[in-house]
């Protein structure tokens, strides 16, 4: 009977979600060591251009943010190796404190635009927030109650619906937490016109990092205030909708399609060495790089090493009320 039901379920899931017949495992992943927080800078990290920052509407696919968009990884790490402290969980801060964290994700600018946002995790939740957009009066840092640095494998996303206004933490399929609405409308992409680097916060940025989507570092290596995420990621997806928590939680554990709507990046890691990581969606986004791919600063790991080093991709399919077996623990 639960043969039957979990292949119902992926027949499905093939049907509606775009998932790819025939899974294919995760069978790399990539390991950050926390040590993007200054000199000699730009190491341990992946940077994806969202922009040229040039004059011109020659943004790349993933530079979500003018509307509606969600951002999907799969996480695991340890609260010990990501100290930074929490406000308590299920809390929305009217501010940008989300930047305070271990900053997994940060398409933050300092200083030009207020056209920004990012992800960290701090005592183990995640925050995730927005600045103010260049219209907007305030700026948005929600953050979640569920600990997502057990050594397991936990899948996270983070929602903004540019039409509610609302901000949203799913956490392995669930809603974790759901700001209030009308706090995020404004346009939060990349400013076509690019935002110059003058080293004057009047101006210009101070760093020739804004136009990125860095994953795993706080971009600008501003020092040990604001600490790079220490763990694993894999299986990073972009996409310029808002997903719900249903359409989220289908798909977590499935290789996609190369083009289901809204997909505008898919990061798979399987390249399993070197510093270029292509997408693999539909979108032709542009490749991101790591740096630097080796022992110790983001450093490739396999599957083939230990089933645990990567995340749960193409292994379970299974519904509601259905057990995994466990996602798999820190070693």
């Amino acid at each position: 009977m639960q043969i039957v039901l979990r292949l119902g379920l992926f027949l499905l899931l093939t049907a509606v979600h775009g998932i790819v017949a025939g899974q294919d495992l995760s069978e790399y992943s990539l390991r950050f060591f926390g040590t993007g927080v200054g000199p000699p800078g730009q190491q341990d990290r992946i940077l994806i251009p969202v922009d040229d920052n040039t004059p011109g509407a020659s943004s790349s696919p993933i530079d979500v943010g003018a509307g509606s968009f969600t951002i999907e990884w799969w996480v695991r790490g340890l609260v010990e190796d990501n100290d930074t402290p929490n406000a308590g969980g299920d809390i929305e801060l009217f501010d940008y404190s989300w930047i305070d964290g271990n900053i997994i994700l940060d398409r933050d600018v300092w200083c030009g635009t207020a056209n920004a946002f990012g992800v960290s995790l701090a005592g183990g939740f995640v925050r995730f927030g927005v600045d103010s957009g260049d219209f907007e009066p305030s700026n948005d840092t929600i953050e979640g109650n569920v600990v997502v640095l057990d050594g397991t494998w936990h899948h996270v996303a983070v929602v903004r619906d540019a039409v509610v206004g609302d901000l949203t933490i799913v956490v392995d399929g669930s809603e974790d937490f759901r700001s209030t609405p009308g706090i995020s409308t404004v346009d939060l992409s990349y400013p076509d016109d690019g935002v110059p680097v003058t080293g004057d916060c009047g101006t210009g940025q101070l760093t020739p990092y804004g136009w990125f989507l860095v994953v795993a570092a706080e971009k600008h290596d501003a020092g040990a205030a604001y600490p790079s995420f220490n763990g694993f990621v894999d299986e990073l997806r972009i996409w310029n909708v808002a997903r719900t928590d249903a359409e989220i939680a289908a798909d977590r554990f499935s290789v996609l399609s190369p083009s289901p709507p809204g997909l505008v990046g898919s990061y798979r890691f399987e390249e399993g060495s070197g510093t270029v990581l292509g997408d693999s969606s539909g979108s032709a986004s542009p490749d991101g790089e790591l740096r630097s791919g080796t022992s110790g600063d983001g450093e490739w790991f396999s599957r083939s090493v230990d089933p645990l080093n990567t995340a749960p991709i193409g292994e379970f399919l299974f519904a509601d009320g259905f057990e995994s077996g466990g996602l798999g623990g820190w070693s």
